[in-house]
C-alpha cells in the first residue's frame, strides 16, 4: 500500500497549522494548559465545587 504523496503534504501542513495555533494561543494566554486550582479568598482552601464548602455550609 502507497502512500499518495498529495495525502501526505496534506496531512504535514495541517498539523503544522494546528501546532503553530496551539502554540500561538498558549503564549497570548489565550489558551490553558489545565485548569487552574479555586482558592477561597476566606480561608484559603481549595474549592471542589461552584462554592466553598466550608464557608458556604
Amino acid at each position: 500500500m502507497h502512500l499518495d504523496p498529495h495525502v501526505a503534504i496534506a496531512a504535514v501542513s495541517t498539523l503544522a497549522a494546528a501546532w503553530l495555533m496551539v502554540t500561538a494561543g498558549l503564549q497570548k494566554s489565550a489558551l490553558e494548559r489545565r485548569q487552574r486550582r479555586r482558592v477561597c479568598p476566606s480561608c484559603g482552601r481549595e474549592i471542589q465545587a461552584r462554592v466553598c464548602a466550608s464557608c458556604a455550609g
